[in-house]
């Protein structure tokens, strides 16, 4: 009696597994193909695609987590913080969830929680070149200019062109934070002003004994060499061309207007573009191009854009990502890209 039931029990289960296991497989399957079209930039119909798996799976972390990436790209940014607050819900925090819970905030304007979330990914990853340049921005737009530029700085000294750029355009007659040698002389308003050794040490912890120059020994060269050590060396920032444009008629529907850095450098090729919308507007890109003119980065603009279609977002990005200038050994060129729509 008790084999008949459980063979009854098998018979009857048996479907029911088989379904779970294949919606398992097409998930797997859509998920993959989800995250080939995001990083084809195919940002509009990757979100149709996370929204089918998690539609049928609603605790697929990893495709809800895809997704407010994806809705970033698009400049969702509402939408961006509603997934990863149900990502955390569901799967806690990592670096990863911080990094873009600052950013996001930092577009949603909530500048406190921005620069809570940036200080915490700093904590985490105090050598994270991007993590500087974002606190920068959360600074200088909060008011406190010096103190942004600051972040630009480490920024910069880690590597990042655009960091290098925001300073020559935004922090003219900024100079480095010093440390004093003697206090004598030094108002109380004035010591306030000047981090101690500890707070420098926030800022910039040592890396370790990996061959690369510590903390405690730039200080200790600063204090043998201090008009060396304070030397502004933000002059040598390149020069941006900010007035500069070109515009480029694709057809009767559309130009591409490019400026903010990038008006100056002529162009070696574009892809052809067909936008089609019932209404005038801009679709605006900030851009990178690298040395070899490949485009190297593309964001989407969101404030300086008058249409969010997903779909025209989508394509911008996209297409933005296909022009390619011309060579040049300047380093990193950042700019803008805005795509002039005429219904």
């Amino acid at each position: 009696m008790n084999k008949i039931l459980l063979l009854v029990l098998a018979l009857g289960l048996s479907p029911v597994l088989n379904f779970a296991q294949s919606l398992e497989e097409d998930n797997m399957v859509l998920f993959m193909k989800a995250n080939v079209l995001y990083e084809s930039g195919r940002y509009d119909e990757a979100v149709r695609m996370y929204n089918q798996i998690l539609k049928a799976d609603r605790n697929h972390t990893n495709a809800l987590f895809m997704r407010s990436k994806t809705k970033y790209e698009l400049g969702a940014y509402k939408g961006t913080k509603m997934d990863i607050l149900l990502y955390i819900e569901l799967a806690g925090v990592t670096k990863d969830v911080i990094k873009l819970m600052a950013s996001t905030e930092s577009r949603l304007y909530n500048v406190k929680a921005a620069k809570n979330y940036a200080e915490t990914a700093l904590e985490l990853d105090p050598f994270d070149d991007d993590m500087h340049l974002l606190m920068g921005d959360i600074l200088i737009d909060s008011g406190s200019k010096n103190d942004g530029c600051e972040s630009y700085a480490i920024s910069a000294d880690l590597g990042n062109n655009k960091a290098k750029q925001r300073m020559a355009k935004s922090c003219n007659g900024y100079r480095p934070s010093k440390r004093p040698t003697e206090t004598s002389g030094t108002s109380d308003q004035e010591s306030q002003d000047i981090p101690t050794t500890t707070q420098v040490e926030e800022k910039a912890p040592q890396r370790g004994e990996d061959g690369v120059i510590t903390l405690e020994e730039i200080v200790k060269e600063a204090e043998n060499n201090p008009e060396t050590q304070y030397e502004d060396q933000r002059d040598e920032a390149p020069y941006i061309d900010t007035r500069s444009r070109q515009t480029i008629e694709i057809d009767s529907k559309l130009d591409v207007i490019i400026a903010d850095g990038l008006g100056s450098r002529r162009l070696t090729s574009k892809p052809s573009i067909f936008m089609l919308s019932d209404q005038d507007g801009i679709v605006m890109i900030d851009m990178c191009v690298d040395d070899n003119g490949r485009v190297s980065e593309a964001t989407f603009n969101r404030d300086e854009s008058t249409i969010f279609r997903s779909s025209l977002t989508s394509l911008a990005l996209r297409k933005a990502k296909e022009f390619v200038f011309e060579r040049d050994n300047i380093g990193e060129q950042c700019g803008t890209m805005a795509f002039n729509i005429k219904s």
